[in-house]
């Protein structure tokens, strides 16, 4: 009886913790490597705080993205919509052919680029094994007069298998009969036992959510709830995303055409409650003939909500008496390309206490908001921020909310070192800007020395000068063609990898 009971309190503590780190290794990338396979990048904020390195991997992503780190942050398996990699970048046995059918065969034919969604994947662990691990997917189906109908399906991943490295044990299992869901939108949040999760997911052309249970016996679908809002295909869907709060009490949907919706969420009984609408935009200022793509993100502290639309970035602060009275403008796109459009999109945040944002398409580009726990502009939102050694295709993983229960919902000791080929991105000042192709260069005060570049829109290199002892540097592309140019500063006196840029536009 004591070996029982010793065992017991031994096991409880490591259970009640095992995820606390589950999103500490994010995954992406979506590039061919000539050698075969794809060019990847990871993020470890357990190991490099968080700086994107190089690594090659079997599959890429097209957006859709989940991983899951063990209790002590490292990685384990990821998947990109219709492939599991486990932790050595090799597809896990039977972990390929995931999403497969008649929509792959037709629409997308190669699993290289992963599969189409925003917020269509998550892994969830297995409340009756500390070894299992559900994969929950939103699977595109085919019908010659239904438009986008999907389906929900599960793929069971068991990790005692392969060594300790995992295994697909089960695939493509319908857990919901009904069709009509909405793309994106999916989400999970631990119950308040700290071992089942809530997963919810809206109906399109409808006004309610999903509510399933995943417990010891799997999942089940529980109850329906009332979102209060009309959702639509053809703007609704794929538009946006939806996000629980770090602290577990509320959710948070939002997308361009549709605003801002905050609920109420209990986690004993999975009940939405509390409706509030939120006007981003003016109601009368949307254009009902453009969807832009959104995304939403809450601050640790659980007080502020940021959304995103393409242009725009916006802070809701959810404190004030009257909500509507906290929406806060932050910023707009800067018209930086990297070497495409690099818009606001999809916000995901991370561990060390920081929103990461990327642009929907294949830039090089993340964008920060460094400091999202403060009001307004101070929440320190850098455009840009971040270069990455590959191509990112519009992704960032989809993770349930880990560290409800915990006091820090994040560790801001996570400060990042930055590598040889990362560096950090700071605004810099030139003008005029538009030109005729004569820019003056204001070089910070901090930084006396460095070397400027001007590079063109693919990355080419066309301009390098030294800079010694300047406050203005003069830059002659006058004889270039007209167009948009990157500007930037990397000073000589580096103690974390910072760099100066401006996007400038010769005429």
């Amino acid at each position: 009886m004591y070996r029982i009971l010793l065992s017991i309190l031994l096991t409880f503590p490591f259970l009640a913790n095992a995820q606390v780190k589950g999103d500490y290794v994010w995954v992406g990338g979506y590039q061919t490597n000539p050698e075969g396979g794809q060019n990847g990048y990871t993020m470890d904020f357990n190991r490099n705080k968080g700086e994107p390195a190089f690594i090659k991997i079997p599959q890429g992503f097209a957006r859709n993205n989940a991983s899951i780190c063990d209790e002590n942050g490292y990685l384990m398996f990821y998947f990109n919509g219709c492939a599991v990699m486990n932790r050595f970048h090799h597809v896990m046995p039977n972990g390929d052919s995931i999403n497969a059918g008649a929509w792959f065969d037709l629409y997308w034919q190669d699993c290289k680029y992963g599969y189409p969604g925003f917020q269509d994947v998550l892994i969830l662990p297995d409340p009756g094994n500390s070894k299992g691990y559900y994969i929950l997917h939103s699977k595109n189906l085919y019908f010659p007069q239904i438009k986008d109908s999907m389906q929900l399906n599960y793929t069971y991943v068991d990790m005692n298998l392969d060594n300790g490295n995992g295994a697909v044990t089960l695939k493509n299992k319908p857990f919901y009969p009904n069709f009509f869901h909405m793309y994106s939108y999916f989400s999970a949040i631990q119950h308040e036992n700290k071992k089942n999760w809530w997963v919810i997911k809206p109906m399109v052309n409808d006004s309610v959510f999903l509510i399933f249970s995943l417990n010891e016996n799997g999942i089940h679908f529980s109850h329906i709830q009332n979102t209060f809002q009309f959702l639509d295909r053809d703007r609704s869907s794929a538009s946006g995303t939806v996000k629980f709060s770090p602290d577990g009490k509320k959710l948070a949907l939002y997308n361009y055409y549709d605003q801002l919706h905050v609920y109420d969420f209990d986690r004993l009984n999975g009940l939405i409650s509390n409706h509030k609408k939120i006007e981003v935009y003016p109601s009368d200022s949307i254009d009902r003939n453009t969807i832009l793509f959104s995304s939403v993100e809450w601050s640790p502290n659980s007080r502020f909500i940021y959304c995103s639309s393409s242009v725009d970035l916006y802070q809701v602060d959810t404190w004030e008496n009257n909500v509507q009275n906290g929406v806060r403008f932050i910023d707009s796109y800067n018209g930086t390309l990297d070497p495409f459009p690099t818009r606001l999109f999809l916000m995901a945040q991370g561990p060390d206490c920081k929103i990461y944002m990327t642009p929907k398409n294949g830039s090089y580009s993340l964008h920060v908001i460094n400091k999202p726990d403060e009001p307004g502009k101070a929440c320190d939102f850098v455009q840009n921020a971040i270069k990455l050694p590959n191509s990112n295709s519009g992704t960032l993983p989809n993770f349930p909310r880990f560290r409800v229960d915990e006091d820090k919902k994040c560790d801001p000791t996570i400060t990042s070192l930055f590598g040889e080929t990362v560096y950090y991105r700071r605004e810099i000042e030139v003008f005029p800007n538009p030109s005729s192709g004569v820019f003056q260069v204001k070089i910070p005060e901090v930084h006396r020395s460095g070397t400027l570049i001007v590079s063109n829109t693919e990355g080419k290199i066309l301009v390098q000068k030294q800079v010694n002892w300047s406050v203005l540097e003069e830059i002659d592309i006058s004889t270039f063609p007209s167009g948009r140019y990157n500007i930037e500063f990397y000073p000589d006196d580096q103690h974390e990898k910072i760099y100066y840029g401006k996007q400038v536009i010769k005429i």
